[in-house]
């Protein structure tokens, strides 16, 4: 009976871990978004399996073929997807047949029978934030497996990935371990990262890298050895190379302070070679892929080296569009952060994002270690990193999305800043707001807010797709 006691309470006590309570509430959700969020219908799922689809079979560069730019894609693969999406994008009154998954699900593949498809948006992509798809479709292939068994596949390796990445970002951290696992549990992280889309890697992967360099930033039992900056180097790289909108993120290192490298020289040495081989690589694959792009949008005049002129001639010009566009539309941006679920048609109601708002900040305004100070200088960097990342962000949709000298900028969705998410919220981080209970009762006020936001959003999505 005491061993059973001890049992319980062991476990009852590893549930209460954040690291823990991210895996559990991330597995059980995670895999009901899955198989609930209806195949192919998260917003680009279907060229992002273009795409991992592509890299699965050995083809690195895409390609490009008159004035269309992808690859060549079994026609079941193309059909499946096509006969999943319909007519459903952006009509509410049209539901997900469910007698297509009884139908799709004995297609056979039959690899060899192609045709070219055309994904411009996903081609350019590196092949790293898809190597999650690419395993679960190639363990699909080998059980023989219907190109509706592959995006499931595809999906629940991703969202295998993203568990471990985040899981060990939120045990890293020595810091907000809390806004973390919270930021990791949002309603549009969720939907998201159960889906085909790199979204998954990189949310993951940009997490685990913050927490590594928060760790030896404040961590005073940790060392930085040769061991330890290659594994900054590695993260970084891997973050940068998942979508080269957060290149600024190795810019974290100046967190570290000297002393913990032994001397200035090494620690100098270190920085400026990170660097180089983040931005290098970015645009080394920017160089390679450049003679494949083609824009997305076929609507409009589409030009990146017309826009790219315009704001390297006048970039005072283009940073008040860029703040005015984010003064502008911050409540929509406020709204796709948090709970944008697929295309532009589906959002939690908004009351659920703002109480996750409402709990994420205070959370992260109690959420704190007494032996960590984040000082003036941090908060200065981590802003820093932020704009930049906001401004970058902007002048890729200004070249990609965004009309010819067009007046507004089109085309960026709140989620774009999740991965840069947790530096946002540690500019909250203090000294001074305090609630003794809050380590008493954190686990309490995390599972209630995960647990009821992802069961209003799932039945958001049931409603939309089934009833």
């Amino acid at each position: 009976m005491t061993a059973g006691k001890v049992s319980s309470q062991h476990i009852f006590n590893l549930l209460r871990e954040p690291e823990n309570t991210f895996l559990l509430l991330g597995a059980i959700f995670g895999l009901l978004f899955v198989f609930v969020t209806p195949p192919a219908l998260v917003g680009d799922e279907p060229n992002h399996f273009f795409r991992a689809y592509q890299i699965s079979e050995g083809k690195i560069i895409g390609e490009k073929r008159e004035n269309l730019s992808g690859g060549w894609i079994p026609k079941s693969v193309l059909y499946t997807n096509r006969k999943l999406v319909g007519d459903i994008e952006m009509n509410h009154h049209v539901k997900f047949d469910t007698n297509l998954i009884s139908e799709l699900i004995r297609l056979p593949l039959n690899d060899e029978d192609k045709v070219f498809e055309r994904f411009p948006n996903t081609v350019v992509y590196t092949p790293i934030p898809y190597m999650p798809q690419v395993l679960g479709i190639l363990v699909g292939k080998s059980f023989n497996a219907s190109p509706l068994l592959l995006i499931y596949f595809a999906r629940i390796v991703n969202l295998l990935f993203f568990l471990a990445l985040a899981s060990f970002a939120v045990k890293k951290t020595p810091v907000h371990k809390w806004v973390f696992c919270l930021l990791c549990l949002t309603p549009t992280n969720v939907f998201q990262v159960a889906s085909a889309s790199v979204d998954a890697f990189t949310y993951g992967i940009c997490f685990l890298a913050i927490a590594y360099f928060l760790f030896y930033a404040f961590d005073e039992n940790s060392e930085l050895k040769n061991i330890d900056i290659a594994k900054l180097f590695v993260l970084s790289l891997l973050a940068v190379l998942s979508k080269n909108a957060y290149v600024f993120l190795p810019l974290l290192f100046l967190l570290i302070p000297v002393r913990k490298m032994g001397e200035t020289k090494k620690y100098l040495t270190a920085f400026a070679a990170l660097l180089v081989v983040c931005f290098g690589s970015v645009a080394a694959w920017t160089s390679a892929v450049k003679s494949i792009y083609l824009p997305y949008r076929i609507d409009m005049p589409i030009s990146p080296d017309e826009q790219l002129a315009f704001i390297t001639s006048h970039p005072f010009e283009f940073v008040r569009l860029a703040a005015t566009n984010y003064f502008s539309y911050f409540g929509y941006y406020f709204k796709t952060f948090f709970g944008q679920l697929t295309w532009f048609d589906l959002f939690v109601p908004t009351f659920l994002t703002i109480f996750v708002c409402a709990v994420l900040t205070s959370v992260a305004l109690l959420d704190k270690d007494s032996n960590i100070s984040v000082s003036k200088p941090n908060k200065i960097l981590f802003s820093l990193i932020i704009i930049g990342t906001a401004f970058l962000i902007s002048a890729l949709m200004y070249m990609t999305w965004t009309p010819i000298r067009g007046n507004s900028i089109e085309g960026i969705q709140g989620r774009y800043f999740i991965p840069v998410a947790p530096l946002l919220f540690l500019l909250f981080y203090n000294k001074k707001v305090k609630w003794n209970g809050f380590e008493k009762y954190a686990h309490i006020i995390v599972y209630a807010t995960v647990i009821i936001s992802l069961i209003i959003t799932l039945n958001t999505v049931i409603k939309r797709y089934y009833v």
